[in-house]
This record gives C-alpha cells, structure tokens and sequence, in this order.
C-alpha cells in the first residue's frame, strides 16, 4: 500500500497491485523513437499491470504500522514478510498468464531484492530472506527463459520496461518522493537514460519523453481518509479500509 497525500490533509489509500495497473497503462503507450520497444508487446504489457500480484493477499488484510498508526506503507515492510508473497506471485503469474509473465515478474522481484541489503535492515531475517529469494528464483528464472527461447538481452530490455514504469507509476500515483529513483529508460541502442518529473495539480511532466502519443491520460482508483485518521487497532483499520468509498483519481503525463 501506499499514501498520497492531499493539500487539505487528507490522504489516499492505493493498493500495490492497483499502482501497477498503472504501469500496465504507461507501457501500452510507450516508444518514442529511440527508446525500446515492448517485446513481446502483450506479455510486458501484463507482467507490468501485474508486478504486484504477490501483494493482493497482503492488500486483504493489510498490517496496522504501531508507528504511524495507519496501513503500513510498502517500504516499511520488512522482506522476511514480502519476499515470500513475491515468491508466490511469480507462480500465480506464471499458472495464470504464462512463462513470459512469470519469468518479468521473478526478475523484477530479483532486482529489487538486490539492493535490498543497503536498505531496511530493521531485522536480522530480513537480509537472508532477499538472499533466498534471489538464489531460489536464479533457477525458475533460467527454465523460463529456456522454454521461451529468449535472449538474455531481450529479457532485460523488458525487465528494464517494467521497472521504469514501476517506478514512474510510483511517482504518479504517491508523489515524487514515493518513488525510489527517477527511472531509467531503456533505449533501442542498448542504453539507459534517466527520466526527470516535474509535477503540479495532476499533471507530471517527463523528459526526454518516451510515449507515442502527445499526452497519456491514466486513472486509478484508491480510498480517502481525512486529515488525522489514525487507527487503534488492525480489526478497526481492516473495517474501515473494507467500508471506504473507492476514489477515482486521473493523471495526465505531459512532456517535459
């Protein structure tokens, strides 16, 4: 889960798998000339709708942070917890949208687990638990991309794909300082080139500009809480997340 908040003091509640239907709206229209081209089209275009999907069980009945006294945000979630859903989500996406899914999902996961021990290292389990990620998931890895018959550069064209939209959607969805780079985009040459974001009342502004199309419209959904909700207890946090009106939120990405 993540938090975008409002001017006024309130606060949205946007879950991980609905962040990424957002990266999934950015790939769909990516590649300017000079920036790589999703291939194959269909399956980046799933695998970053559906990074998250090892986070939907935990999106049912999120945990209540004893700090903030709301959701705990994704980040403050340590990997002993999360590396295990991600591990699950990589079956779930490879049993329902094929190996080419299954195989961006695990490397994405791979990538963040290998920065993971610079960060968060709130608990002991936490650094071992990325390790086994990474080692168990080299293996899954290599028979995936032996039974698509892809190339090392290829995949990690895609990979890149998803995680610059991951990261753009981060961006758009709680605010630039959710995001935990500025995203680099994979060019057709092979290379990367960083993107920068300027943002202001729903418009988020990127250069050089990597779309198809002059401007990309995205929309969201997530649930509003007023300035100082807090919660006492999970039980209460988990109702009142279930009762929350759902929110329609809209963005327009414009060049830079």
């Amino acid at each position: 889960m993540l938090f975008r908040e409002a001017a006024d003091g309130s606060w949205l509640a946007v879950s991980q798998p609905m962040h990424a239907l957002v990266s999934g709206q950015m790939l769909r229209a990516w590649g300017a000339p000079g920036f790589a081209r999703p291939d194959p089209f269909e399956d980046v275009a799933t695998a970053c709708a559906h990074h998250d999907v090892g986070w939907m069980g935990w999106e049912a009945a999120p945990t209540l942070d004893p700090a903030t006294k709301r959701p705990h945000v994704f980040r403050a979630i340590g990997a002993r917890f999360h590396a295990p859903m991600w591990a699950e989500g990589v079956a779930r996406a490879t049993a329902s949208w094929g190996p080419w899914v299954g195989l961006l999902v695990s490397r994405h996961g791979s990538l963040i687990y290998s920065h993971y021990d610079d960060r968060h290292q709130d608990h002991p389990e936490d650094g071992p638990a990325a390790r086994h990620y990474r080692e168990s998931q080299a293996a899954i890895q290599a028979a995936l991309m032996a039974q698509i018959g892809a190339t090392e550069e290829q995949v990690a064209t895609a990979s890149a794909l998803v995680a610059v939209t991951d990261a753009l959607s981060l961006a758009v969805c709680g605010g630039i300082a959710t995001m935990g780079g500025v995203g680099q985009a994979p060019m057709a040459d092979g290379s990367r080139v960083p993107l920068t974001l300027t943002e202001g009342d729903g418009v988020l502004a990127i250069a050089p500009w990597p779309f198809i199309v002059p401007e990309v419209r995205l929309s969201w959904r997530g649930r509003r809480f007023g300035r100082g909700q807090v919660w006492m207890t999970e039980a209460a946090m988990r109702a009142s997340l279930a009762a929350a009106p759902v929110e329609e939120v809209t963005a327009r990405l414009v060049p830079g």
